[in-house]
C-alpha cells in the first residue's frame, strides 16, 4: 500500500450512522404486540369516541333545577355576609357557594349558566387524573382511569347538577397528587400542598371529615414503619383543619340546629346505596356494570405487582405494590364505613351522591384492575365494556326532568296577582320560585311560618314544622290572602314531613272553608321531585 493510499484511506469521511425510525404511533404500536393492528386501533378510537360523549355528557341537564340546585344558586346570589348567614341555616361549608357567587357574578343563573360551573370541573379533573394515574401507576392504569371517570354515569349526573359533587371528586384527585409529593419529598412544600387542598375538601362538604379521618388512621398505622412520612402526612392535616378553623363556629351553628330532617338514617345501607349510584340505577345493565366494576377493583386489589423497568419514569410502571392498593381500599370502603358507622352514631340521614369523597378510590382500584388484563386486546375490550355500559346507563336520562317546578310554574302563569301560593313541604318551593316572574306579585310562602319560598331554611326544622296545627297555618294562610285573593297549594309526596300528614291537613282546613280544591297539577312519578298543585277560588268568585 502506497503512502497516498494510505492517506486517502485516513482522510475519507466515515458515513453518518442511519437514523433511527421515528417512534411508531399508538395505532402500529398496538398492532405490533398483537398482530392484529386494525381491530385494537379501532377499539383505541372508538375509547376515545367514549371520552369525548362523556364530556359532553356533562354539559347536557333538563332546563329545571330541583330543590338542592335551586337552594344553592339562592344562597351564592346573595351578598357575601348574607350567604354565610344563610349556609348556617343550610348546613353546608362555603367553598363550593363562594366559587358559584363568583361563576353567577359572571354567567348569570340561568339553569344552563350555574350547571356550567360542575361541568367545567368535570371536564377539568379528566387530564389531571391522567397526570396523576400516570405518574403514581403508568400510562396503562392512566389510560384506564380517565375512560373511567370520562364515562361514569354517576360522575355524569354530578358533574350536571349544581352542587358541589363535581368540586369534590377534583379535588380528591389533587389531594392524591399532594399525597403522593409528601410520600416522595421531605420539606414543608409538600406538606403545604396537601394541607391547602385537605383544607378546601373540608370547606366543600362534611363528608370530606370522614376521607381526611381515614387518611389519619392510616399515617398513624405508619408511624412505626416509616415515621417521617407519616407525621409529614398528619402535619399536612393539621394545617388542614387550621384553614378549616375559621368555619368552626359556624359548623358549630349547623351542627346545634340543622341536620338531615329530610331522610331516615341509613348507617351502613351506604355502602350498597354507594355502589348502586356508581353503577347507575338498578336496571339490568347497571348490575351488569356494577358487576363489573366490582370484579375489576377485586382483581386490581389482587394483582401481583408489576416491578419497575430500568430508566422508566414514572413511580410505578403499571401496578403499585399491594400496600399502596390496601390504602385505595380503605379511602374508598373505609371512607364508606366511617360514614355509616357516623350516620348509626348520630341518627343523620345519608344520601348517594355524598358518596363523591370515595369514587376517585374506587374507580382507580378499577383501572387497576384493567390494567392487570393479559394482553392489549383484553384490556382494551375490558374497558370497552365498561366504558359502553357506562354511557348507556348515563345517556338515556340525561335530558329527564328531575323535577316538576317547570309544569307547576307554567300552571302559575293563570295565578291572579295577589294570589297565595303555600308550599307544603318547604322543599318544593326554591324550584318553582325561582321560575316565576317577579312581575306576576305573588305571595309564595312555606309551611308552617309563611316564609319566602325562595330557600328552605333547615334550623330546628322538625321543631319548627311541628310547633304549630295544620289548621292554625290553614287560618294563616286564608287570612293573609282575604276573601278576594285565591290559594294555590303545592303539595308532593316525594320529601319526608316531620310528623305525619301535615300538608294534608293544611288542604283539609283550606276546603273546610273554601270549598273542594280544584286540581290543577298532578303528581308525576318519574321526576325525582314531584308535584301536586291545587287551587282554591277566593270566596268573593
Amino acid at each position: 500500500m502506497t503512502a497516498g493510499t494510505e492517506g486517502a484511506q485516513a482522510t475519507r469521511v466515515r458515513p453518518a450512522p442511519a437514523r433511527p425510525d421515528r417512534r411508531p404511533g399508538l395505532w402500529t404500536r398496538l398492532g405490533e404486540r398483537s398482530g392484529q393492528p386494525w381491530p385494537l386501533a379501532v377499539l383505541a378510537t372508538v375509547l376515545a369516541g367514549c371520552v369525548a360523549v362523556g364530556v359532553l355528557a356533562r354539559f347536557v341537564a333538563p332546563p329545571e333545577l330541583w330543590l338542592d340546585e335551586a337552594q344553592s344558586v339562592a344562597i351564592a346570589r346573595l351578598p357575601l355576609p348574607e350567604l354565610v348567614t344563610a349556609l348556617e341555616q343550610d348546613g353546608s361549608p362555603p367553598l363550593y357557594y363562594l366559587l358559584l357567587h363568583g361563576w353567577t357574578s359572571l354567567f348569570g343563573t340561568s339553569a344552563t349558566a350555574v350547571r356550567a360551573l360542575s361541568a367545567v370541573i368535570g371536564v377539568l379533573t379528566l387530564p389531571l387524573a391522567w397526570y396523576v394515574a400516570r405518574r403514581l401507576a403508568g400510562r396503562r392504569t392512566a389510560v384506564a382511569l380517565v375512560v373511567l371517570l370520562a364515562t361514569s354515569p354517576f360522575l355524569i349526573r354530578y358533574s350536571s347538577e349544581t352542587r358541589m359533587y363535581a368540586l369534590l371528586v377534583l379535588l380528591t384527585v389533587l389531594g392524591a397528587a399532594a399525597g403522593a409529593a409528601v410520600l416522595r419529598r421531605p420539606g414543608p412544600g409538600p406538606v403545604l400542598g396537601l394541607g391547602v387542598v385537605t383544607g378546601a375538601l373540608l370547606l366543600t362538604h362534611v363528608w370530606a371529615f370522614h376521607v381526611v379521618a381515614v387518611t389519619g388512621l392510616l399515617a398513624l398505622a405508619a408511624l412505626r414503619s416509616r415515621r417521617a412520612v407519616a407525621l409529614r402526612v398528619l402535619a399536612a392535616l393539621a394545617v388542614g383543619g387550621l384553614l378549616f378553623s375559621p368555619w368552626l363556629l359556624s359548623l358549630f351553628v349547623q351542627l346545634a340546629h340543622t341536620g338531615t330532617p329530610w331522610a331516615a338514617p341509613p348507617a351502613f345501607a351506604v355502602l350498597p346505596m354507594a355502589l348502586e349510584a356508581w353503577r347507575g340505577g338498578s336496571q339490568v345493565r347497571d348490575h351488569v356494570l356494577g358487576t363489573a366494576l366490582l370484579l375489576l377493583a377485586t382483581v386490581g386489589l389482587l394483582a401481583a405487582p408489576t416491578t419497575r423497568r430500568p430508566g422508566a419514569r414514572t413511580v410505578l410502571l403499571a401496578l403499585p405494590p399491594r400496600p399502596s392498593r390496601a390504602v385505595l381500599l380503605a379511602l374508598s370502603l373505609g371512607t364508606l364505613l366511617v360514614a355509616g358507622a357516623v350516620s348509626a352514631l348520630t341518627g343523620t340521614a345519608v344520601a348517594d351522591r355524598y358518596t363523591s369523597v370515595a369514587v376517585l378510590a374506587f374507580l382507580t382500584l378499577v383501572a387497576l384492575g384493567v390494567a392487570a388484563l393479559p394482553g392489549v386486546a383484553l384490556r382494551a375490550t375490558g374497558l370497552l365494556l365498561v366504558a359502553g355500559l357506562g354511557l348507556a346507563s348515563a345517556l338515556p336520562g340525561l335530558t329527564d326532568a328531575r323535577t316538576q317546578a317547570g309544569e307547576v310554574a307554567q300552571a302559575l302563569e293563570d295565578a291572579a296577582p295577589g294570589d297565595v301560593v303555600v308550599f307544603c313541604p318547604d322543599q318544593l318551593g326554591p324550584g318553582v320560585t325561582r321560575l316565576v316572574p317577579p312581575e306576576q306579585r305573588l305571595d309564595l310562602v312555606v309551611y308552617p311560618d309563611l316564609r319566602p319560598a325562595d330557600r328552605v331554611d333547615w334550623t330546628d326544622y322538625a321543631e319548627r314544622v311541628t310547633s304549630m296545627s295544620s289548621a292554625a297555618v290553614a287560618a294563616d294562610v286564608l287570612q293573609r290572602a282575604g276573601d278576594s285573593s285565591g290559594v294555590w297549594v303545592v303539595t308532593g309526596p316525594g320529601y319526608r314531613v316531620p310528623s305525619g300528614q301535615r300538608c294534608d291537613g293544611l288542604v283539609d282546613a283550606l276546603e273546610r272553608a273554601r270549598g273542594e280544591a280544584e286540581p290543577v297539577v298532578t303528581p308525576d312519578p318519574r321526576p325525582e321531585e314531584n308535584h301536586r298543585l291545587e287551587y282554591l277560588a277566593p270566596v268573593a268568585d
